[in-house]
This record gives C-alpha cells, structure tokens and sequence, in this order.
C-alpha cells in the first residue's frame, strides 16, 4: 500500500467546468459557451508540487479564478482539506483565500506599478491582522528567503528584470504562509 492511498489529498478537483457565454444579437442571446475549463480532475498531495503549462487561452488562470471562487464553475467539486469550496459562504471566503495562493505567469501585470515592493509583499499580512508593525523587518525577512536583497523593498516592479519581479509575487505569495500555492 502507498503512501498516498491512506493519506487524504490536500486539494481534490472532480470533474470541474467553467464555462462563459456567447452573446450575439441585440438581445444578447447566448448562442454557445466558451469552454474555458472542460472536465478537469486533479489530486495534489501535501509535499506535491503542481504546475499548469499550456498555451495561451488554456484555462490555467481560469482554473485558478474558479479555485478562488472568482469565476463561478457550471458543474463539479473542489475539495481543500476536505471542504467543498463550493458551498462557502461569502463570509468564509476570505479565510479560504488567504490559505490558497496564486503566482501568475507574468508578475509584470499581477504587480501594481505603483505600490513598492515593502508594500505589495506585506499587504495581505496588514489585511489580515497578521502584522500591525514592523512591515520592514517582515518584508526584509521576506524578500531574503526568495533570495533578493533585503534593502530592494523599497524599489517600484518596473526597477527590477523579469526573474526579480517573479520573486517578489512568490515573495508576496508565501507570506501568508498558505497551505496551496
């Protein structure tokens, strides 16, 4: 018997569809569905790394909208640590989100121009009430653990190259220290 098979999956995906519509017409008919994410099942277990690759249009920021609960799915189940995301309440949502982390592909459009980098990887720690001081030694500590230099938190995303700016999104993802990122 493996490992795997007596453990529990920290996130299970079943059978997942989000689809959009297509309107035409003046009364904007729904004429077909853009199939975004068709039928996707996926089983990620703790100490598993998991990573999307596909083309452009693929539905790998789709399928991480809909794990967020950002884009509503047609039909399926998404389980983290055993509870149906699906069935959240809007109140819960927000724990939810801070246990699950998004790095994009391009970290260029998913960092705001004009927010440094001390703010943008500690913003989630002041949302939540992590921190309430000390963000300076919070992001110091932060950018030293991806591997930048800690006096960099002070710098804007256009400062830095592509590699820098992907460091500081994982950065602004692992300080919240969620369970699935």
């Amino acid at each position: 018997m493996d490992n795997q098979s007596v453990k529990q999956p920290i996130l299970e995906i079943t059978n997942l569809k989000t689809w959009f519509p297509i309107k035409r017409g003046i009364m904007a008919r729904t004429v077909g569905y853009v199939k975004a994410v068709d039928g996707i099942s996926i089983h990620l277990y703790a100490g598993e790394t998991l990573g999307l690759v596909g083309e452009s249009g693929c539905g790998k920021t789709t399928l991480g909208r809909t794990l967020l609960r950002l884009e509503k799915p047609q039909k399926g189940k998404i389980l983290f640590f055993g509870k149906n995301l699906l069935d959240l309440k809007r109140r819960n949502l927000k724990t939810m989100r801070r246990r699950i982390q998004m790095i994009f592909q391009d970290p260029l459009t998913s960092l705001n121009p004009r927010m440094n980098v001390l703010d943008t990887v500690t913003e989630g720690l002041v949302e939540y009430k992590i921190i309430k001081n000390n963000k300076e030694n919070h992001a110091k500590r932060l950018m030293k653990e991806v591997g930048l230099d800690e006096n960099s938190i002070y710098r804007y995303p256009h400062e830095f190259s592509g590699g820098q700016r992907q460091r500081t999104s994982i950065a602004r993802s692992i300080s919240l220290k969620p369970g699935f990122q």
